[in-house]
């Protein structure tokens, strides 16, 4: 007897209030990359040594999206 073979083949769209979730983390993305750009820079100017919390955060978010 011949086995019989089955394919399936699946598709999704996964959106967040109707925007595609790729432009929502792509967006998220950039707004840590400005967070850690902007700060690196007050910390610069004001010669503070000490990160702030949300840098951190910043840097597992892009660590999580492998970025």
């Amino acid at each position: 007897m011949k086995r019989i073979k089955i394919t399936t083949t699946a598709s999704s769209i996964v959106t967040l209030d109707g925007l595609d979730i790729d432009s929502v983390i792509e967006q998220a993305a950039d707004l840590a990359h400005t967070v850690l750009e902007e700060l690196s820079i007050y910390r610069q100017q004001h010669n503070i040594n000490d990160d702030f919390s949300c840098e951190g955060k910043a840097c597992l978010f892009l660590d999580m999206i492998d970025d």
